[in-house]
């Protein structure tokens, strides 16, 4: 009978630790040798881009993005996630850009519809929608399955459990915009956290609204009268009150209006101060 020494026995894992040794260094030079380099320009705008690869500015990734940018293939300024001095850097880098504020997501709706029938189908809003449009007797009121939820990078939304509507947390909301995209109601927009104050409401049913919702405008045009809106910088277009921001001078005007409406739909926009 054949026995195996010490040696022997030893011998297999030693060779297999040699060739595995040989074959890792191998691999390091290949790596070094056939590595693709990277543009330092790309590297510099990837670090300022949030590393969300979240594909609103239509690339999947911040990498390939910052990449497009470095070799001037598509223009920056797409990623609405980059503020404050990331931007003032990209400005610097690109010139040019658009100087305008931080954006955010805004909901128009303050919920409150009767429901017209009991929804018990897919748990999402564009499939609600395909039936008989919506359970809500608002035709434009927030369905509340949170489509627009699912789809943010951040978790910036989320659903209220008191009247089952969506809100967005302006602290975390970056304002890449796929929830205005992923809304079948097209009740989210993106304002400039600038102009402060909005209409948490889209209903174009003048009157009407008050026999279906508790919280809708309804028209009745008190924050557009002279009375309290004296330089004419609300006006009402399709049954809503619009603020004409490129006249307003100062933002008390537009609360002081506002604060009349008698159902509260005026809302204010939350910055990380406040």
């Amino acid at each position: 009978m054949f026995v195996n020494s010490g040696n022997e026995i030893l011998a297999a894992p030693v060779f297999l630790s040699v060739v595995g040794g040989i074959s890792s260094l191998f691999l390091a030079i290949a790596d070094i040798l056939f590595a693709v380099r990277k543009n330092p320009r790309a590297e510099i705008i990837e670090k300022i881009l949030p590393g969300l690869n979240c594909g609103a500015c239509g690339f999947a990734s911040c990498a390939s993005y910052a990449e497009a940018m470095a070799s001037k293939a598509t223009p920056p300024g797409l990623c609405r996630a980059v503020t404050g001095q990331g931007l003032e850097v990209l400005r610097e880098i690109f010139g040019g850009l658009e100087k305008e504020g931080r954006r955010i997501a805004i909901i128009k709706c303050s919920g409150g519809s009767i429901e017209k029938f009991k929804y018990d189908g897919i748990p999402s809003c564009s499939a609600a929608e395909l039936v008989s449009g919506g359970m809500k007797a608002c035709s434009y009121g927030c369905l509340g399955f949170g489509d627009c939820a699912a789809v943010c990078p951040v978790g910036a939304i989320g659903i209220s459990e008191a009247n089952s509507i969506v809100w967005v947390d302006s602290v975390k909301c970056t304002g890449c915009g796929l929830c205005v995209a992923a809304c079948p109601r097209n009740i989210i927009e993106l304002k400039p956290v600038s102009h402060a104050y909005y209409v948490a409401c889209a209903s174009e049913d003048k009157s009407e609204v008050r026999n279906y919702c508790k919280n809708g405008c309804f028209s009745c045009g008190i924050c557009t009268g002279k009375k309290f809106n004296p330089y004419g910088i609300i006006e009402m277009k399709n049954n809503i009150p619009v603020v004409l921001w490129d006249r307003v001078k100062d933002i008390e005007s537009v609360k002081a209006a506002g604060e009349k409406c008698p159902v509260k739909v005026w809302k204010k926009i939350k910055t990380p101060e406040q």
